[in-house]
């Protein structure tokens, strides 16, 4: 039964629902009918729309295509009138400009470049046209322009160009030094805007190498005007002055006592950022030589005298190459003022080209004064004497490129090394130099034909080389270098030794080497000319007084160890010489030794009896004391005229003396003294073994 209620009601329901649906489905019939009639009404609407759209531009379009025919016809004569206006003002520019062109720039630059550029605009307008005289005028009056802007440019140049006296430029180098700023004939900063300006105008129009050629050639004129001036103030005035780079006498030289003037002269020196502390300052005094010995023969020398040992020498015969590191000091100055100057004035990548091209003339002076200075020297007399000190100059001056080789680097600053090469034909002439001076030096000593010296004392020759030497090792860092040079002409090749320093120091020793071996192939020779040939003993002395002056002089000095270095037995060498000549000294006590010796040998045989002599006996005592006085009496005479300095010398000389005498002498003595040959015994017996002591003692004195 419930079933059957369920079932019915499921029916019922159903029949709801469907109705529901049914009426909602009328609903959408209707309202699709209401949605075609609006769609087919707005389907009319749009047609009837575009129709009158088509019919609107069927009408605006030729209005259009006119209007577009004429804007463009409106604008083709705007060009048109332009066109013909710039023709006639082409024509027109000449008469418009030649007064304001031909008068130059005056005070208004800005507007007279750009009156300049509408008249290059006019030649370059005339080039594409055939109207020949309009071009001539044109072309004329643009010439004329740029003449006046190089005569503006001329005018700025000349304003600053007037040489600096040689006050001017020790104020220069001495404000340079002290690291302060002083305005010297320095360019206003509206004149180096004015002139930037030029130059930056020529440049961008393709004519700045005749304006760099006018701007270097005159800067550079002025800079060696300036150089001229003050080569002629200190040739006049003999200047002796402080220079940069030289350095105070070498610590190896003043060991031996040798020193130079304490005496300073500030001049020249830092140049702001381009110069070394130690640039600025340069003893006076070149390296003092050694002292002579005490009664040295002053044949070599007519400057220097022989005095007591601890005494300097002073030359001025470095004047001339002080003066030239002097011109150099104020080259670099000048030079750095007007490199300064081209970085205001010039564009960067123009610097370095107007800068090789300005040095040239100034460049070109100091060249010839560097070979004039060079070739004085080289035919300089006696080098190794009275001109060795230009010769040590020549040295300081190499001494001073040396050192001064960054300043270069930093004034050419982005310059190809190319450029930076200009300044090595400068040192490259003082190098050559140097080498002909160790070259002529070396010959001076082989061909050296002075006599020998008095009383077989220390020749000057001697003493020159070795002051000579020890004046050079002041220059060793430059010396190294030269003999280097040196060596490898002599050798037509590279020298096979060790490379750098070492190398330097190797080829050095070789020159040392060979000037001491000449100096003693010369002292040998020197030998034979004295008086008496047949007197060994001078040649001895003279020997002996010459190798042990140099032995001494070499003794803890660097000179040996740098001579060392090529030839390690020289001092071995003079030490078995000096062993030679002392045997060939002893020589003079032989006439003694042969004296006492016969009559030793006399005894022998005879047996002179202690009592009463016979006659032979007595005569033959008195012919050996009388022999003995004459000889020992001749060899005091000798050794007076014999000159020894060195007190050492002396004393080994008298001990050798001593030693090979006394004892044989006291045994003929003691022997012979005592017999009864004579009643006038002080006739015969004049020397006592003690007196012949002192006598022997007093060898060489009467001279000091």
């Amino acid at each position: 039964m419930t079933s059957g209620s369920d079932s019915h009601t499921n029916v019922r329901t159903s029949d709801v629902k469907l109705q529901e649906e049914k009426r909602r489905l009328a609903l959408l019939e209707e309202s699709l009918c209401r949605s075609n009639a609006l769609t087919s009404g707005m389907v009319a609407t749009l047609d009837n729309f575009e129709r009158k759209l088509q019919s609107l531009d069927e009408l605006v379009t030729p209005v259009y295509e006119a209007t577009n025919e004429l804007r463009l016809l409106l604008n083709n004569v705007d060009q048109s009138l332009s066109l013909v206006d710039s023709v006639l003002h082409y024509y027109d520019i000449c008469g418009e400009l030649t007064q304001t062109v031909s008068s130059g720039p005056g005070g208004d630059l800005t507007d007279y470049l750009a009156e300049l550029d509408r008249l290059e605009d006019a030649v370059k307008y005339f080039k594409r046209v055939t109207a020949v005289a309009e071009r001539e005028r044109v072309t004329q009056l643009y010439d004329v322009g740029r003449k006046r802007l190089v005569d503006e440019t001329d005018k700025l140049i000349l304003r600053y160009a007037n040489p600096l006296s040689p006050k001017e430029i020790m104020e220069l180098c001495e404000a340079a030094s002290t690291g302060t700023h002083i305005d010297i004939h320095s360019m206003q900063e509206a004149d180096m805007a004015t002139l930037r300006a030029i130059i930056e105008w020529f440049s961008s129009h393709g004519f700045r190498q005749g304006l760099i050629d006018s701007y270097a050639t005159k800067r550079g004129t002025m800079i060696r005007r300036s150089i001229q001036l003050l080569e002629e103030h200190l040739r006049k005035t003999s200047i002796r002055r402080g220079s940069t780079n030289l350095l105070s006498a070498s610590p190896n030289i003043s060991q031996h006592g040798y020193s130079g003037s304490s005496t300073l002269r500030k001049q020249g020196g830092k140049l702001g950022r381009f110069f070394t502390p130690e640039m600025g300052r340069r003893l006076i005094r070149s390296p003092a030589a050694p002292t002579l010995p005490r009664g040295i023969n002053a044949s070599l020398s007519t400057s220097v005298s022989a005095i007591d040992d601890g005494m300097t020498f002073e030359s001025s015969d470095d004047r001339d190459t002080a003066n030239y590191k002097y011109l150099l000091d104020a080259f670099i100055a000048l030079l750095q003022r007007d490199r300064d100057l081209l970085n205001y004035v010039f564009p960067k990548e123009l610097q370095s080209l107007v800068f090789t091209k300005l040095i040239e003339l100034p460049l070109v002076y100091m060249r010839e004064e560097a070979q004039s200075l060079c070739e004085s020297i080289e035919r300089l007399p006696h080098k190794l004497d009275t001109g060795k000190f230009a010769v040590y100059g020549i040295f300081s001056i190499l001494k001073w490129f040396l050192k001064s080789r960054p300043t270069f680097s930093k004034l050419y600053q982005e310059s190809d090394i190319a450029r930076r090469q200009q300044f090595t034909t400068l040192s490259a002439t003082f190098e050559q130099s140097a080498v002909a001076c160790l070259r002529g030096i070396l010959d001076e000593v082989r061909l050296d034909t002075s006599p020998p010296s008095q009383g077989g004392n220390v020749h000057p020759l001697t003493s020159h080389v070795l002051a000579f030497m020890e004046g050079l090792l002041a220059y060793e860092d430059t010396a190294t270098i030269i003999a280097s040079i040196y060596v490898e002409q002599e050798q037509g090749t590279s020298n096979i030794a060790p490379s750098g320093t070492e190398k330097g120091l190797y080829d050095l020793g070789t020159y040392f080497t060979q000037l001491v071996r000449w100096l003693h192939t010369s002292l040998a020779k020197k030998t034979d000319g004295y008086p008496s040939r047949h007197d060994t003993t001078i040649r001895a002395i003279f020997l002996l007084n010459n190798v042990n002056y140099l032995l001494k002089r070499l003794q803890n000095s660097p000179i040996l160890v740098i001579i060392q270095r090529c030839q390690s037995d020289l001092k071995c060498k003079y030490e078995d010489d000096f062993q030679m000549s002392l045997k060939d000294y002893t020589k003079c006590y032989t006439p003694l030794i042969i004296a006492i010796q016969q009559m030793l040998e006399y005894d022998n045989v005879n047996r002179l009896s202690d009592g009463k002599l016979r006659d032979r006996d007595r005569e033959q005592l008195k012919e050996s004391f009388a022999s003995i006085n004459s000889t020992i009496d001749n060899l005091r005479q000798q050794c007076q005229e014999y000159i020894v300095s060195d007190v050492g010398l002396r004393d080994r000389l008298r001990n050798e003396g001593k030693k090979l005498i006394l004892e044989m002498y006291k045994t003929y003595y003691t022997k012979f003294a005592n017999k009864d040959f004579t009643r006038h015994r002080e006739k015969y017996i004049r020397y006592d073994p003690t007196v012949l002591e002192l006598t022997i003692d007093n060898f060489f004195e009467h001279r000091l």
